[in-house]
């Protein structure tokens, strides 16, 4: 026990050094701030309309980013940029209803950008495959949000976890690696085994495994959200699956939300840094310059628009809301030891009205450790 003890304080102590020169380097973004992830909302439409959608989206009635304008925009940030060093990433609702994908892909590509897809899968086939490797995918993102009978039912269509498996078999023959991304919630939770080894089955090269949050769609059916408890066993299985001789794949958590001593840098490949204007900007749908596409659409934090304004300067100018000590604005977090490590937390779940996170790994562990 008393070896045991020694070896959980060693590792705590190379956690605590290492995450100090993280937070160092955070505080550093916010006077020198690196792009380094560009998130393109192609269009807020969606052939879906998930329970537990982040943003809301789906139906026909939403709006496409116009191509023109968006190419120009993104030939700016070549020129002000090295490309190279920007992923962009393109995603919606459904990037691929946007009729001028493959034109926006092939641009990106020849301008030097890498760039990846986030989509919902079901509207891959093998010519799209083909077509997307063609242009220099480097990474696609499907979701995958339980077993048949579950995901059909959160994402409201029969037959979308049939083209999502279908999808997975076009990808890899067109030679792309996949990543399946699953959002565990209330009605899945039970699934996650038989989750783990249809990954394994499908042979994906990594498994992200988040949890659902209060955010978008997800906050009209609350009795999705994960208790305490379960979120703290959600994350000794990742860990395990992790770190098991037998785990065929990449195992992770999500970049979302720090997770304390207990977890941090063994859930994933990296310590947690919310990189909501620092590292990380978007252009929405409308044109309109953003941070992270999880976070709440609110008026204040629109930085600009790319009908009017070239990205660069917004971003040299602009984000202040996101390049500033949210705990200072929370009681609760000012009174935290761990809170120069967090730093709030994930944007996209900070409650702006409150000044508050809604998520606190700290507190989950807390009321679960009283029970």
């Amino acid at each position: 026990m008393e070896r045991d003890n020694r070896l959980i304080n060693q590792k705590t102590a190379v956690k605590r050094g290492e995450m100090l020169r993280l937070a160092s380097y955070r505080e550093y973004l916010v006077s020198h701030p690196k792009l380094t992830y560009l998130f393109v909302e192609l269009t807020d439409r969606c052939n879906l309309a998930c329970l537990h959608c982040g943003s809301s989206c789906g139906g026909s009635s939403g709006r496409w980013i116009d191509t023109p304008l968006l190419l120009g925009a993104l030939e700016t940030v070549a020129e002000d940029f090295e490309p190279g060093s920007v992923m962009i990433c393109l995603t919606g609702g459904e990037p691929l209803l946007h009729r001028d994908f493959f034109a926006i892909a092939d641009r990106i590509h020849s301008l030097g950008f890498p760039w990846g897809i986030t989509t919902n899968g079901t509207l891959i086939d093998g010519g799209t495959a083909v077509r997307m490797a063609s242009l220099g995918l480097d990474s696609v993102t499907l979701s995958l949000d339980g077993l048949e009978q579950t995901h059909d039912w959160l994402r409201r269509v029969r037959g979308s976890f049939r083209k999502v498996r279908e999808a997975v078999e076009h990808l890899h023959a067109a030679g792309v690696k996949v990543q399946i991304t699953s959002v565990i919630h209330k009605r899945n939770f039970g699934e996650l085994e038989a989750l783990y080894r249809l990954m394994c089955d499908w042979k994906a090269d990594s498994w992200r495994v988040i949890n659902i949050e209060p955010i978008g769609r997800a906050l009209q059916n609350g009795e999705l959200l994960l208790s305490d408890g379960e979120m703290l066993r959600l994350l000794d299985f990742i860990r395990e699956k992790r770190y098991s001789a037998d785990t065929p794949m990449d195992v992770c958590f999500g970049c979302s939300h720090y997770l304390s001593f207990e977890y941090e840098r063994e859930l994933r490949d990296n310590y947690f840094i919310c990189g909501s204007g620092i590292m990380v900007g978007s252009i929405l749908c409308s044109g309109d310059i953003y941070s992270c596409l999880d976070i709440e659409r609110r008026p204040e934090l629109i930085q600009g628009n790319i009908a009017r304004d070239r990205f660069s300067e917004v971003w040299r100018d602009g984000f202040r809301q996101f390049r500033s000590d949210r705990t200072r604005l929370c009681e609760k977090c000012g009174e935290c030891a761990e809170r120069r490590f967090c730093a709030g937390d994930s944007t996209h779940t900070w409650n702006f009205d409150r000044n508050e996170p809604m998520f606190c790994i700290r507190s989950v562990m807390r009321k679960e450790q009283s029970q």
